[in-house]
């Protein structure tokens, strides 16, 4: 059971995701409101336990130092694991469907790219907590949705590079704190770039060395004024905006239109009769005499008249 792409062990994960979200779905799924949002809840709170308390619950990590950035929201999966529970009692319109697709591509995309993990066998503990708490994050994302829980309109899609950045700064200041407290980094002599340089929470400093390939492909949309010099080329968070908005703006456009394909139907023939009111009215062209001359609309037909 080594680890491997396209190896046995490479699909279990996914099938057991698939599975559970598929079996919770047709149980619940005429249940009332309330009833899927305990379940929801239920699973949040214990994907946030064995979160919290990992030195407690996962034995390869006793006699370990703690407390530990790996109990905070030092990436982004671990921050919408933490989060989670907050947007499902909340009403924000923007970040429940912001939750429903990055949480979900997040944890898939961990699954579908297990890089510290390659060539590992999959029966230990570690292997299971990273595929544990990554299944339950996409279930907890998915199924919402799924149940009608967080209502998706069309041009939420807007606000998603907004959101995800915000989250990358709330990374960023739970670092801060942490380098503060002494817990991680050296707050007497270090500098807090220099140590969140090496920690590099979700690529804000740089890209990963072991993803050369989505680094090329970054590169090519990044303005050269985000690059520096050679040891430290890239300007932190900067370096992928571009890129990681028009990202999220061309994937959530297409997710987020087919959702709500009935309103983005409507609003797009309200738009286009919209237009047409304007470039379609005819223009009065004064002449002399008791006629009047009428240009020749663009995008409709008007009767030419004479006034009595």
């Amino acid at each position: 059971m080594v680890i491997n792409y396209g190896s046995a062990a490479y699909f279990i994960p996914f099938i057991a995701t698939a599975a559970f979200v598929a079996l919770l779905y047709f149980i619940f799924r005429r249940r009332s409101a309330r009833m899927q949002t305990a379940v929801i809840f239920v699973i949040c709170a214990a994907n946030i336990l064995q979160h919290f308390l990992k030195q407690f619950i996962y034995p390869h990590y006793a006699g370990m130092a703690y407390p530990d950035l790996i109990n905070t929201a030092y990436n982004m999966c671990a921050t919408l694991i933490i989060i989670t529970p907050f947007v499902l009692f909340s009403k924000n319109s923007a970040f429940r469907p912001f939750l429903a697709c990055v949480g979900t591509v997040a944890g898939v995309l961990t699954m579908i790219v297990p890089h510290w993990y390659i060539g590992q066998t999959f029966f230990q503990w570690d292997v299971l907590r990273y595929y544990l708490c990554h299944g339950l994050l996409v279930s907890t994302s998915l199924l919402p949705a799924l149940w009608g829980l967080y209502k998706f309109r069309w041009y939420d899609f807007i606000k998603f590079p907004f959101l995800f950045f915000l989250l990358l700064i709330l990374i960023a200041f739970n670092d801060l704190v942490f380098w503060c407290l002494g817990v991680v980094g050296n707050y007497a002599d270090g500098n807090f770039f220099d140590f969140i340089y090496q920690a590099n929470p979700c690529w804000m400093m740089h890209p990963n060395d072991g993803f050369g390939f989505v680094r090329d492909i970054i590169d090519i949309f990044t303005p050269d004024i985000f690059f520096g010099d050679g040891a430290k080329p890239y300007t932190p968070i900067l370096w992928y905006a571009i890129p990681v908005t028009l990202l999220f703006w061309v994937l959530g456009f297409i997710v987020c239109t087919l959702i709500d394909r009935r309103r983005f139907v409507c609003d797009m023939r309200a738009f286009c009769a919209f237009i047409r009111r304007i470039f379609g009215r005819s223009k009065v062209i004064p002449v002399r005499g008791n006629k009047i001359k009428y240009a020749k609309p663009r995008f409709s037909s008007v009767r030419r008249t004479r006034r009595k």
